[in-house]
């Protein structure tokens, strides 16, 4: 959906262990700008990799959100509308 143009997304939710390309790997293209969508969009990572060196991977591939699972629906929640009303 982001590479056709299809969408305009107001956010991008991730996780970073997808089955053929990770997210940092999508996260990358979309700031590159090689996917059909604002190279600005807020992008959240959620992942069950919380080790500071995957937190720092993440947030340099520039996300602008890195949340390690387990979280809690509210605090997703939360973290998206403060990045939407930014």
């Amino acid at each position: 959906m982001l590479s056709d143009g299809s969408v305009t997304p107001d956010i991008v939710i991730l996780d970073v262990m997808m089955p053929r390309m990770k997210g940092t790997q999508v996260l990358r293209a979309i700031r590159r700008g090689e996917l059909a969508v604002d190279a600005t969009v807020p992008v959240v990572l959620l992942t069950s990799r919380g080790q500071e060196a995957d937190v720092l991977e993440g947030l340099e591939a520039g996300a602008s959100e890195y949340l390690t699972k387990p979280f809690s629906p509210s605090e997703l929640l939360v973290r998206v509308n403060r990045l939407i009303e930014g």
